[in-house]
C-alpha cells in the first residue's frame, strides 16, 4: 500500500433517482433514498479512498459495514457520502463514513476493507466458487 493512504477521503455525490427508493419485490415501500442504496454508494466512496494506493498485485475485500441511516433523504435531493480512513493497521483499512443532503446528515457509520495480494484473492474466490460447487465466471 502506497504512502498517502492514512489521510485519504474521498466524496462522491449521487441525486437519488426512483430506483433507488425503499422496495421490496418490486413494491414501493417508502419513496425515500434507501438504505440499500445508501450502503451501496458508501463502499464506492470507500472504495475509492484505498484503491490509487494499491501497490503492484495488490487489492481489497470489504470486511464490514455499519451504517447508522439517521435521517429521511426525499427522491431528486443530491446526497454526498464521504469516505475518510482513519484506521490503517497490518492490512485492515477502516473509513469512517458520512452522508449529507446540503446541511442534514443523512448517516454516519464505517466501512472495514482488507488488503490483500490480487492473487491471493483469486485463490479465495476460486475455493469460493469449488465449495459450491458453481463454475467461475470467464472474465469478458
Amino acid at each position: 500500500m502506497k504512502d498517502g493512504v492514512r489521510s485519504s477521503s474521498v466524496t462522491i455525490s449521487v441525486t437519488t433517482t426512483p430506483d433507488m427508493a425503499a422496495s421490496l419485490d418490486g413494491r414501493l415501500i417508502h419513496p425515500l433514498y434507501s438504505t440499500f442504496w445508501l450502503a451501496y454508494h458508501a463502499e464506492v466512496a470507500a472504495r475509492k479512498a484505498i484503491e490509487p494506493y494499491f501497490d503492484e498485485g495488490e487489492n481489497a475485500l470489504g470486511a464490514g459495514i455499519e451504517l447508522e441511516h439517521r435521517n429521511m433523504c426525499p427522491l431528486g435531493v443530491r446526497v454526498d457520502i464521504t469516505a475518510t480512513v482513519t484506521q490503517y493497521e497490518g492490512n485492515r483499512i477502516i473509513c469512517s463514513l458520512s452522508a449529507r443532503a446540503g446541511a442534514i446528515e443523512i448517516a454516519r457509520g464505517t466501512q472495514t476493507q482488507v488488503v490483500l495480494p490480487s492473487e491471493r484473492i483469486q485463490a479465495m474466490i476460486a475455493r469460493a466458487y469449488e465449495q459450491h460447487g458453481v463454475q467461475l465466471p470467464q472474465k469478458s
